[in-house]
């Protein structure tokens, strides 16, 4: 078992970017403003803790965290850089509003039924107030064969494809909808990004239909749109979370919310997540509510071989406390970071079936801009695969 006081072996500024992460609900409110106040009395650098807050995407909920605790006495120049990425923030969730406003109305004259994920609607949900979260973009997600309406309706209103999708043949094009999750699109115009799912990689087969035949429909700015059922929503930030190996402390905030409010029902949460192969996300999401944010956490009936090993926990703690995002280009130890992840991703997730997994190793999108071959000659992507990641690792070493 992992010792409980990792977090104060860290430093004071990391310690107060946790304790601001998310806003607590009255249950908690007395204990965030303790670890407030513990972690700017051991003194701290205010410079390193709004870098903290920029990598973590927390500043609207850090300042909205402090500004409830009287008397911190706030250097007046981080005071100050605070509030300025506070109303950025809350600047961009008012143009994300916007936005969704409009993309809802077009889809419901279309008549495609639509799941907004995260972002606003769940800062609204959680916290009541849509500018609490910082969302680098908006998530939709649609049924796979509404796909191609939606992205028509997309397009009308001035979204396109970034830059990744270049022209695909049309067997190109039913092989990315067989292996992908979403597309990327992009407005130039306003400078934001969507991303529109038709499934989710940790899905199941029937998973992602289920999960929208169980969802309400509801109004937002008079337009409908469909609300993610309460399970199917606490499974998906699980897995979300653990997708990324929880290296945002908003995410685990956000689970923080729901959990301290008290309207989760864990245990049908697990027995949901057994018959969806998703049992390791929430354990862990649990075991980390406990080691970072010191919340109590119900005691679930598992099964032995549902035990959780210290691997990924000490995988996502790693990962949380990092000083840049995983991946990150110029990284130190770069290898050693993607192949612990690698290694993580692969154990935490539900595994895939043999045949979605071979599938998966000869499609790459990358193949079809290193080589375009006519729909006849699709099969030759297959063999040629090992040869054109050569290439295309060898065009990023001469890049650099």
């Amino acid at each position: 078992m992992l010792d409980s006081r990792w977090l104060q072996k860290t430093e004071p500024a990391f310690r107060l970017m946790i304790a601001t992460s998310w806003l607590a609900p009255n249950c908690c409110k007395m204990k965030q403003e303790a670890a407030i106040r513990e972690a700017i009395a051991t003194g701290l650098d205010w410079t390193e803790y709004l870098r903290l807050v920029d990598r973590h995407r927390t500043p609207a909920l850090s300042w909205a965290a402090l500004k409830r605790v009287p008397g911190l006495g706030i250097p007046p120049s981080a005071e100050q850089e605070l509030r300025r990425r506070s109303d950025a923030c809350r600047m961009q969730a008012v143009r994300h509003c916007v936005q969704l406003a409009g993309i809802l109305k077009a889809f419901n004259r279309v008549r495609v039924p639509v799941m907004p994920l995260k972002g606003l609607l769940l800062s609204s949900e959680i916290y009541g107030d849509v500018g609490l979260r910082q969302s680098h973009d908006l998530d939709l997600a649609v049924m796979p064969e509404d796909l191609t309406r939606a992205q028509i309706c997309l397009g009308d209103l001035g979204w396109h494809l970034d830059s990744s999708y270049r022209p695909m043949t049309p067997r190109q094009w039913r092989e990315l909808w067989r292996n992908e999750k979403h597309l990327s699109m992009i407005d130039s115009q306003a400078e934001s990004v969507l991303e529109l799912h038709w499934r989710f990689k940790w899905d199941q087969p029937g998973q992602y239909g289920a999960r929208l035949d169980r969802c309400t429909p509801a109004l937002w700015q008079g337009c409908e749109y469909l609300v993610i059922h309460p399970i199917d929503q606490l499974l998906y930030l699980c897995c979300h979370g653990a997708e990324h190996a929880w290296s945002r402390a908003k995410w685990l905030g956000d689970l923080a919310r729901i959990h301290a409010s008290g309207g989760v029902d864990w245990q049908a949460a697990l027995e949901q997540a057994r018959g969806a192969r998703q049992v390791k996300p929430l354990l862990l999401c649990l075991r980390l509510l406990e080691v970072v944010h010191g919340l109590t956490t119900p005691a679930l009936q598992t099964h032995p071989s549902e035990e959780l090993s210290p691997f990924f926990v000490d995988t996502a703690l790693y990962a949380l406390h990092m000083d840049h995002d995983p991946g990150a280009e110029g990284a130190p130890n770069l290898l050693l970071e993607r192949w612990r992840l690698f290694r993580y991703e692969k154990r935490i997730l539900p595994r895939r079936n043999w045949l979605a997994g071979l599938v998966e190793l000869f499609y790459c999108r990358d193949d079809f801009a290193v080589l375009r071959l006519p729909d006849r000659f699709y099969w030759a992507y297959a063999p040629l695969r090992p040869f054109l990641w050569l290439w295309r690792w060898g065009s990023r070493i001469r890049s650099r």
